[in-house]
C-alpha cells in the first residue's frame, strides 16, 4: 500500500486504507466467466441460485433453481448451441427480459467461445437491424412477447435460426399458472424454432463441452451511447467481468448466501456485472422481469432482500412512498444507487445526513452510492462501509486506479481540484465493437504508460480518496462567454420549497449563445400555482446564483423521464417539450 503523499490521487491511492493491507496482491484468475461461475460454486451446488417472482403473484416466493440446476442448464444450452453450429467469436444477440434464460444463454455462449450481445427489450428495431447486418448474425434468441415489435428487423438473409422463448422454460408449471405474457403470432418453420426443439439438439452432443478461454476473448458486447453520445457496442472480456466480481468480493459488497433483489437486465453494463458478481459470490437472486420503479417500496416489503442494486429513480420512489414514511420498509443491509448521482436533497432525507457528514462506526446508512460506466463494466467506485461521505460517489474499487485530469489531457490534478474523472484498471473494455475511432476518443495512453478511460464527467477527489461528480463535460455550456453548470443550478432549485425534482438543460439562443431552461416537478403535497412558484424560484435564484445561472425559462412537468440506467433522459424530455429560441 502506498505511503506517499504527493497530493495526486492516482499516485497516493489513499482509498486503499479502507481495504485489507494485502489487497494489491490480488490477481484476476485466468479463466472464462463460466469457468469462474462454476469454480466458485463447487461447494454450494445445492444452494439457491435463481428465483423468479412476478407481480401476478404479488411477488410472493417463486420457484428456485439451485446452482446445480443452473450449471446443468447452462451446459445443456451450450451443447444445443454447438449442435446448431455456433462457433468461436461468433456474435449471438439475445433479446430476453430478466428471467433465468437471459443468464443461461450468456454463459452457454461463453462456453463455446462465442460472444453474447444482450439487447434491451426497449431498443429500436433500427438498432437491432444494424447489429444484425454489421455482425453477420446467424443465430438470434428472442422472447416471444417481443416478437411483434422486432419481427421486421429479423428478416435479414444473414440469420439462419431464431430461437423463441415463451417464458416458461425454467419453471413451466408455475409460470403457466401465474404468467400472462402477451401472445403473438409466432411462426414455426426451419428458421424459427421453439426452445423445446432447440434444447433437444443437446442430444447430438453427448458430453459437456470444455469451456473456452482466451484473455482477449470478448465475453459480451453491451450497447451504449457511451461518453460521446454515439451508439456503440462496448466489448467486455472475460477478464474484465471476472476482475469486477473479484473486486466486489474483496470489498465485501455482497455476502455468500445473502438474498438479493435483482431487477436489472443483462443489456446494461451495470446489469451484466451485477449478475456475474452475484453468481460467483453464491448470492440467492430474486429475479424480477418487470419494471418495478413505481412499486419498488412494495417489492422491498414483499421480498425482504439483503441487498439491491438500482438507480436514483428507485430511491426517489422509496422516499415518496407511504411504506417509507410509515417506517414499514424492512431493513436492507445494502441498498446501492448507481447509473447517476443521487440528488443531494434526496440523499439528505433518505439517509438522515447533512452537508459535511462523514460516516462513523455504527452509523446506519440506508443508500450507498457507486459510480461507473459501461466501458468499465458498469462499476468503478462504491461507498464501502466506513468510507461513506455525504455527496460522494464512493472510493475506487480495490484493483482500480483513478484520478482527476485536466480535460482531454494526461495532466493530473491534485486533491480538491476539478477536472475530468479518469480510470485505469482490469475492468476497462477492450474497445468499441468495430469502431476504433470512437475507442480512441475515450481510451488514451498516458505518460505513465497505462491506458486510461476518460469518462467525460467533471469532479474532484478529496484526500481520503472519496470522489465527487460536479457535472457532465458535455452538459456544460457557455452563456454570454461564461461557463454554466446545469447540474449545479438544478441542485439549488431542488432545495427550494414545493420542488420535488428539477432538470436543467442548455438550449441554443441567438443572442446569448446558450441559456438554461429549468424543468420542474412540484412536490405531491403542494397546491401552489405555477406562476406563483415560478416567481418565488426566480427570486431565490437572483439571491443565490450568478446571473448567467438563472434559468431563462421555467417549465413545470409531472415527472422527469429516465432511461434504463436511471439517468434523466434529456432527449426524451426535449422531445416531449420541444424548445427553440431561434
Amino acid at each position: 500500500m502506498s505511503e506517499m503523499k504527493t497530493g495526486y490521487p492516482s499516485i497516493d491511492r489513499p482509498w486503499l486504507k479502507y481495504y485489507d493491507k494485502d489487497v494489491e496482491k490480488a490477481v484476476v484468475p485466468s479463466e472464462s466467466i463460466y469457468m469462474r461461475l462454476e469454480r466458485c460454486n463447487k461447494g454450494r451446488l445445492d444452494k439457491p441460485a435463481l428465483e423468479l417472482r412476478l407481480s401476478n403473484n404479488d411477488f410472493k416466493r417463486g420457484p428456485i433453481l439451485t446452482f446445480r440446476d443452473y450449471l446443468a442448464r447452462i451446459n445443456e444450452c451450450a451443447r444445443a448451441l454447438y449442435a446448431l453450429g455456433v462457433e468461436k467469436d461468433e456474435i449471438v444477440p439475445m433479446i430476453i427480459p430478466n428471467v433465468p434464460e437471459s443468464r443461461i444463454f450468456i454463459y452457454a455462449v461463453n462456453i463455446i467461445g462465442a460472444t453474447a450481445y444482450p439487447i434491451s427489450p426497449m431498443a429500436s428495431t433500427g438498432m437491432l437491424e444494424k447489429i444484425i447486418e454489421e455482425n453477420h448474425v446467424k443465430i438470434l434468441v428472442i422472447f416471444d412477447a417481443l416478437w411483434e415489435k422486432f419481427s421486421s428487423a429479423v428478416s435479414s438473409e444473414h440469420i439462419e435460426k431464431i430461437i423463441h422463448l415463451s417464458g416458461t422454460e425454467s419453471f413451466p408449471f408455475i409460470m403457466r399458472k401465474i404468467a400472462k405474457f402477451k401472445k403473438s403470432a409466432i411462426p414455426r418453420d426451419k428458421k424459427n424454432i421453439s426452445y423445446d426443439y432447440f434444447i433437444s439438439l443437446k442430444d447430438q452432443c453427448k458430453n459437456n463441452l470444455d469451456p473456452y478461454y482466451d484473455p482477449n476473448h470478448i465475453a459480451v458486447v453491451i450497447g451504449t451511447s457511451g461518453t460521446t453520445g454515439t451508439s456503440k457496442g462496448v466489448c467486455l472480456t472475460d477478464d474484465c467481468l471476472n476482475a469486477l466480481s473479484l473486486e466486489q468480493e474483496i470489498a465485501k459488497i455482497f455476502c455468500v448466501g445473502e438474498l438479493s433483489l435483482d431487477a436489472l437486465i443483462s443489456s446494461i453494463g451495470y446489469g451484466i456485472s451485477m449478475e456475474h458478481s452475484f453468481g460467483c459470490l453464491g448470492v440467492h437472486c430474486i429475479l424480477i422481469p418487470e419494471l418495478i420503479t413505481d412499486v419498488f417500496p412494495h417489492v422491498l416489503c414483499k421480498t425482504k432482500p439483503d441487498s439491491f442494486a438500482g438507480g436514483p429513480v428507485h430511491y426517489i420512489n422509496l422516499y415518496r412512498s407511504p411504506e417509507f414514511k410509515n417506517g414499514i420498509v424492512p431493513p436492507v443491509r445494502n441498498l446501492i444507487s448507481g447509473g447517476a448521482s443521487l440528488d443531494k436533497e434526496l440523499e439528505m432525507n433518505i439517509n438522515g445526513v447533512c452537508e459535511g457528514y462523514v460516516e462513523k462506526p455504527g452509523d446506519i446508512i440506508i443508500v450507498r452510492q457507486g459510480y461507473g460506466a459501461t466501458e468499465c463494466c458498469g462499476s468503478a467506485t462504491y461507498a464501502v462501509h466506513g468510507s461513506y461521505k455525504f455527496g460522494g460517489i464512493g472510493i475506487p474499487l480495490p484493483l482500480e486506479n483513478m484520478g482527476i485530469f485536466e480535460p482531454e489531457t494526461d495532466r493530473e490534478l491534485k486533491y480538491g481540484e476539478e477536472g475530468e474523472i479518469c480510470i485505469t484498471g482490469p475492468t476497462i473494455m477492450s474497445g468499441y465493437l468495430n469502431n476504433p475511432s470512437e475507442t480512441e476518443k475515450v481510451m488514451k495512453r498516458h505518460s505513465d504508460g497505462s491506458i486510461w478511460l476518460h469518462l467525460a464527467d467533471l469532479g474532484h477527489c478529496d484526500s481520503d480518496g472519496q470522489f465527487y461528480i460536479t457535472d457532465r463535460i458535455k452538459n456544460i455550456f457557455m452563456r454570454t462567454g461564461f461557463n454554466v453548470h446545469p447540474s449545479k443550478i438544478a441542485e439549488f432549485i431542488t432545495t427550494q420549497p414545493c420542488v420535488e425534482e428539477c432538470c436543467v438543460v442548455g438550449i441554443e439562443h441567438p443572442d446569448q449563445q446558450c441559456v438554461p431552461v429549468a424543468f420542474v416537478v412540484k412536490d405531491s403535497v403542494s397546491n401552489i400555482d405555477d406562476n406563483i412558484l415560478r416567481e418565488e424560484l426566480i427570486r431565490a435564484c437572483y439571491e443565490n446564483l450568478a446571473e448567467t445561472d438563472i434559468p431563462y425559462e421555467w417549465i413545470f412537468v409531472n415527472s422527469i423521464p429516465r432511461n434504463m440506467g436511471g439517468k434523466m433522459d434529456m432527449n426524451k424530455l426535449l422531445s416531449d417539450y420541444p424548445i427553440s429560441f431561434s
